[in-house]
């Protein structure tokens, strides 16, 4: 905060001028606290950076990186990574199910999840924590069981499944639940319908709705 009420004696000698000199600049270059409009920035005892607001309460605005091997110049991204992955066009899947072959991309962020790719089975997860994942499978007509399963390094980790007695076009299933995943894991969706099926998106609906893997963060594990 900058300011105050009480009133300031000026320097008498050219030592106290000198001293009063020194201890300004040494605030404006290290200082404690700044006030910006009805907003005090300031450092906590632990190291977080602190948001107080003039009418009552504080937040953290970012808390201090860890320590430990890390880069001391590496920047944090505080954004919560997160994607979501589509397919829309028909793809055919065996009576023995497939990894569905994913070609196009609704949402990447905080993280480098596809290298670029524009065709990919399965998505590369950039940090380590807690997340959501949601697969959901939109299968083209016929009578079977539809399972949609989310794959962390090819290994089954959520899964589910509808039947379709009637032979309706473009059942769904859906696989959503918490998964604990490690940065450089690779996370894809399996379809299996134990015939051939094709899946894809939609075209029930006004706008297509295709098939679709999202994985977003809930909590950061080192």
């Amino acid at each position: 905060m900058s300011g105050t009420a009480e009133p300031v004696r000026p320097p008498t000698t050219d030592a106290e001028w000198a001293r009063d000199t020194d201890n300004r600049l040494k605030s404006l270059e290290n200082p404690k606290s700044q006030r910006i409009g009805s907003w005090v920035l300031s450092e906590s005892s632990e190291g977080h950076l602190i948001g107080s607001h003039v009418g009552g309460g504080s937040v953290i605005i970012a808390r201090k990186p860890e320590g430990g091997e890390n880069d001391p110049d590496s920047i944090t991204d505080n954004l919560a990574p997160s994607v979501s992955v589509l397919r829309s066009a028909l793809q055919s899947i065996p009576a023995n199910g497939a990894n569905v072959r994913f070609d196009g991309i609704r949402l990447e962020v905080g993280g480098d999840w596809t290298g670029g790719r524009n065709l990919m089975d399965t998505v590369v997860v950039p940090v380590s924590g807690v997340y959501v994942g949601t697969g959901t499978v939109q299968f083209d007509t016929g009578s079977a069981f539809l399972t949609a399963t989310i794959m962390v390094d090819g290994k089954t980790r959520v899964a589910g499944r509808v039947v379709d007695s009637s032979g309706g076009a473009w059942m769904s299933s859906t696989a959503t639940g918490i998964l604990q995943l490690t940065a450089g894991q690779s996370v894809g969706l399996f379809a299996h319908a134990g015939v051939v099926r094709n899946i894809g998106a939609a075209t029930l609906y006004g706008t297509p709705v295709p098939t679709e893997l999202s994985l977003a963060l809930i909590e950061r594990r080192s």
